[in-house]
């Protein structure tokens, strides 16, 4: 059995995880509230794991077409 401690991925606020999803404060909140995107509520603060937001946006990208 391992008994190492795994170390913690980073944690990030609303505002931050905005400016990583470049959306406003607000729109994290509400994708959130829509469990789109996973939170971690500690009290009455909500934070978000780095490796959760760009799963967000690699779950949501579009392909690129070609254009000829």
């Amino acid at each position: 059995m391992n008994t190492t401690p795994q170390p913690r991925r980073p944690l990030v606020d609303t505002s931050a995880a905005a400016e990583i999803l470049g959306v406003s404060p607000r729109t994290v909140r509400r994708l959130a509230a829509e469990r789109r995107i996973p939170a971690v509520h500690v009290g009455r603060a909500v934070r978000f794991e780095v490796d959760d937001l760009a799963a967000f946006v690699d779950a949501n990208k579009i392909p690129a077409t070609t254009a000829f």
